[in-house]
């Protein structure tokens, strides 16, 4: 540095001179910089010489611990597998244009990089090609691995902690333990998040290849690929609009005056900007270069078979075969700890739910099964009563089991289902905080990148990284999510009106056209068509809707993921709800009424309107599952067959299996077999959706059809063995996520509890033959009557059922001390700065009597024979570490320094009897330290006053 820069970096805004450092001349500052770089070069060489000298203090105790166990024969050899598949197509120049061309090696080019900075990361990358795809398979070392744990906290068993069993309480228990359970070979380990340098703490670290199961493996490796960023390295890419790099013009900010002392710089680069769009793009990690088409497609392989050499024979073992015979017994439970380990918490969160769902419908099943009985005893009874009843015959049956659904104890049956909606939420909570626990994701956390689409048009400064970063304005946020709303709004109108185009044209054909037409053309012309025009206007809004909120869900910009789902999850379900509903509202509260269609056009119910509520409501629940179990089996199981025919078509033209090839070319075999599987994209998302608006057929029509806690249970069962088979063998394996609870579809259950207790009332009071009784008075008190009620009933049941159970408080407060305990009694860790460094650091305060400590003939004595107090290998290796991790951080000369608590000053002093002692302390002898404003708010500059 000359001595204009020098000056120039000692001014202040409007150039005036920063009064702490005029007095200084450029001469002294350099000595002091050229001493500072010098005794900075010894003492890196005296550590290189210790380092060569002692190579084991220098390791990690990561390191050591696995070198000490290779050492002594404890270490099992890592197995190596696939952690990850990246597949590309192979460009075969059809397309010769320039264009293509220049696209092609961009692409090209973006692989080269991507894979360059796996191989930094320790990957070990593997290709091959089979006809136009490109199979790139990813190895992640164990040591990648465990460093991500680290970094996202992830919660590992503790070594010889193992939690017992609670031993069954009552017959119940016993039962159940017995011959429904599925999960007692199991066992719970007390956790903690993982640490490298605690490794042999955690359970089974002997063996890297078993540590993490292959589920987490997949997903640690895919955190990694999510966050790899390579657009950091082509800085000279990121230019502003005036020809700037802008990391350059970040980084020139910083002083290199305080480079040559003390200085904690904070760059922030700005982010870099694609190429084609011109918007901001956060990171090029995977997302990116899936959604550029840089690679094509992504696989996360299912478990393959494995031998396992037992004491009597050698055994070929399957995890899938294993967890589906488990999984696909109906008189047993789900075994929810193998669903977590093969498919993540997300998905077994679903599961469970699901179990939840059907185990709480047992109770509300018999009380529906015994309303329905009780009215068809009643239905009979009254017909049978009947002065000219002699025989009953199949009409008349189907009217009694009709007039059945509506008896006297239809409002006390719509009553308890209301109540057993908050019931069953409140047990889900507590269940849902048990498995959190069980499953250690309850203090889980996770640095969710942002999404490759997202782009922002302002640059601030981010409150938690401290990093300029780029922002999409809340309120042109806020004004997309108002036209996002009035679009759901007008589209939800607009499947009113086809519903209400139906009826009409149903109505005006059976009043103008039926009454001169026989009773087949009659049905065929009002019953059939209008349900042939439903369908196909369901079927073709639905296509235009979906399309339509991703369109929507997109140009809202959201920045991450998780708000990016929830928007898509609240518009899906919007129109799911309009759309399901919209028919059985209206046979509930419009169809019988005589002004709807003046006097002449009546669509009157044959019979009661509540009869006709609950064979539409039967007749949804029984169809609409039917086009789901073709989607998800029945096109599976097709593309599956016909993808045999062709390889029996083809088996001739294969190359005989031989002991060389045969383990490779399997292997190219089940990749294919993979690739060709149809992908999941978002299962739950697509499963709640379905199982939320069966929910809602039994929340808001529950007075109207008891029979629907029934139907429930029996779709339920029979919809959880279907989707493990897809599962486990006709789609993809998905990645394993993690999740502590189910989101926003919680909040949606809430809503529809809500309104099916409005909707329970008006049906009551308006539609069934209880509420026939009253006037319009007493029939207004009956609603307000019935929904006080409810409401009250449900606050108490929420206030006295608590979310979290008492001995899952008490098992996480025994757990967290057990860890620290562990922790703790293994090796105390350093919380002290000055810990590290004994006989070399010192106080703030010590510093004004540095000569008078120096004078001492006992200090004197400790210098001259070097008698310093013994240090452990382990803490000395941690010293190392620090002291290597401290220079890296702030870029300058290892110069041992002293935190002072009471305020933000750092003071750096020299190492007593060391090389800079000769120049620093002749100049700068009983210094202090200023902060020294400069432009940048990132940069503070401490500087020396005499």
């Amino acid at each position: 540095m000359d001595a204009k820069s020098f000056k120039e970096s000692t001014t202040l805004g409007g150039g005036k001179v920063n009064p702490h450092i005029s007095q200084y001349s450029t001469v002294q500052f350099e000595d002091v910089v050229a001493a500072s770089r010098m005794a900075a070069r010894k003492m890196k060489k005296d550590h290189r010489a210790k380092a060569k000298k002692h190579p084991r203090h220098h390791l990690h105790p990561f390191e050591k611990r696995y070198s000490s166990l290779s050492e002594k024969n404890k270490l099992i050899p890592e197995k190596k597998c696939i952690d990850y598949v990246l597949i590309y197509t192979k460009n075969h120049e059809i397309d010769s244009s320039e264009s293509n061309k220049i696209e092609q090696e961009k692409k090209a080019n973006y692989r080269q990089r991507f894979e360059e900075k796996l191989k930094k990361e320790g990957f070990t990358i593997d290709e091959y090609e089979a006809h136009d795809h490109v199979y790139v398979k990813l190895y992640c070392p164990f040591k990648r691995l465990c460093k991500e744990a680290e970094r996202v906290k992830l919660e590992m068993p503790l070594k010889d902690c193992k939690i017992p069993e609670p031993p069954p309480v009552g017959f119940i228990q016993k039962f159940a333990d017995k011959y429904l359970e599925t999960d007692g070979d199991i066992a719970d380990f007390v956790s903690a998040p993982f640490r490298m340098s605690k490794i042999h703490l955690f359970d089974g670290h002997e063996d890297p290849g078993n540590f993490f199961r292959p589920s987490i493996r997949s997903l640690l490796v895919h955190h990694i690929l999510i966050n790899i960023d390579i657009a950091s390295e082509r800085k000279e890419k990121n230019k502003t609009k005036n020809g700037i790099d802008a990391v350059q013009q970040e980084e020139s900010r910083c002083l290199e005056l305080c480079k040559s002392i003390v200085c904690f710089c904070k760059s922030a680069p700005l982010q870099p900007v694609d190429e084609q769009s011109g918007k901001a793009v956060k990171k090029k990690g995977l997302q990116f270069l899936l959604m550029k088409n840089v690679y094509t497609d992504t696989l996360v392989l299912h478990d393959e078979l494995t031998k396992t050499d037992l004491p009597s024979d050698t055994q070929t073992v399957d995890k899938r075969k294993e967890l589906d015979q488990k999984w696909s017994r109906f008189y047993k439970f789900q075994p929810m700890w193998q669903i977590r380990n093969y498919f993540g918490e997300k998905i077994g969160l679903y599961f469970a739910w699901t179990g939840v769902l059907i185990t709480t419908l047992w109770i509300p099943m018999l009380f529906g099964v015994a309303v329905f009985i009780y009215g068809l005893y009643e239905s009979l009874t009254d017909t049978a009563t009947k002065p000219n009843a002699t025989s009953l015959g199949l009409q008349d049956v189907l009217e009694d089991v009709k007039e059945a659904f509506d008896n006297d104890v239809t409002p006390f049956f719509a009553l308890f289902i209301c109540c057993w909606g908050t019931i069953f939420l409140e047990v889900w909570k507590r269940r849902c905080s048990f498995l959190a626990y069980e499953w250690d994701v309850d203090q889980f956390e996770t640095n969710e990148p942002d999404r490759p689409q997202f782009y922002g048009t302002v640059v601030k400064r981010d409150p938690i990284t401290d990093s300029l970063a780029w922002f999409y304005p809340f309120k042109l946020q806020l004004l997309k999510f108002s036209t996002s709303a009035a679009v759901l709004i007008f589209m939800v109108c607009v499947v009113v009106a086809s519903v209400f185009a139906v009826i009409v044209y149903r109505v005006i054909m059976n009043i103008d056209y039926c009454p001169d037409l026989p009773n087949k053309e009659c049905l065929l012309l009002t019953t059939i068509v209008s349900s042939i025009l439903n369908a196909v206007s369901i079927l073709i809004l639905g296509k235009i809707y979906d399309k339509l909120a991703v369109v929507l869900t997109d140009w809202e910009n959201h920045r991450t993921q998780t708000s990016y789902d929830d928007s898509l999850i609240i518009k899906l379900f919007a129109f799911q709800f309009v759309n399901s509903y919209a028919s059985c509202f209206y046979v509930a509260f419009l169809r019988g009424n005589g002004s709807l269609f003046k006097d002449r056009y009546v669509d009157t119910c044959e019979g009661s309107c509540m009869a006709q509520l609950s064979f539409q409501i039967l007749t949804l629940m029984i169809i609409k599952p039917f086009p789901k179990f073709f989607k998800d089996i029945g096109l599976p199981l097709l593309k599956k067959i016909l993808i045999c025919l062709r390889r029996l078509c083809c088996q001739k033209n294969q190359v005989e299996l031989t002991e060389e090839n045969s383990a490779q070319q399997s292997q190219e075999l089940f990749l294919e077999r993979e690739r060709l599987k149809p992908d999941l994209d978002d299962f739950t998302m697509g499963e709640y959706t379905e199982k939320v608006i069966l929910y809602g057929f039994l929340m808001l029509f529950a007075c109207s059809f008891p029979l629907a806690p029934l139907m429930a249970i029996v779709i339920c069962l029979i919809d959880i063995r279907v989707d493990a088979k897809r599962l486990l063998y006709l789609f993809r394996r998905p990645i394993a996520h993690i999740a502590e609870d189910i989101g926003m579809w919680y909040n949606i259950l809430n809503f529809v509890n809500f309104v099916g207790v409005l909707t329970n009332a008006f049906i009551i009071a308006f539609t069934s033959s209880w509420g026939s009784q009253f006037d319009i008075t007493g029939k207004l008190a009956v609603v307000i009557g019935f929904e006080h009620i409810v409401f009250i009933l449900k606050f108490l049941l929420a206030y006295l059922i608590p979310d979290v159970s008492e001995d899952v408080k008490l098992a996480i407060r025994r757990e967290k001390y057990l860890v620290q305990r562990k922790m703790d009694n293994e090796s105390k860790p350093i919380n002290d700065f000055t810990k590290l460094y004994p006989d070399e650091v010192i106080n703030e305060e010590d510093s004004e009597n540095d000569e008078k400590k120096d004078a001492s003939p006992a200090r004197r004595k400790r210098h001259r024979k070097g008698n310093k107090k013994p240090v452990d290998e382990e803490t000395e290796v941690q010293q190392i570490n620090a002291f290597d991790e401290v220079s890296e951080i702030q870029d300058v000369p290892k110069m041992h320094s002293t935190f002072s608590t009471s305020d933000s000053r750092l003071v750096t002093k020299p190492k007593k009897n060391s090389y800079i002692d000769s120049v620093f302390h002749l100049k700068f002898r009983s210094s202090s330290f200023h902060k020294i404003p400069t432009d940048d708010s990132s940069t503070e500059i401490l500087i020396s006053e005499a």
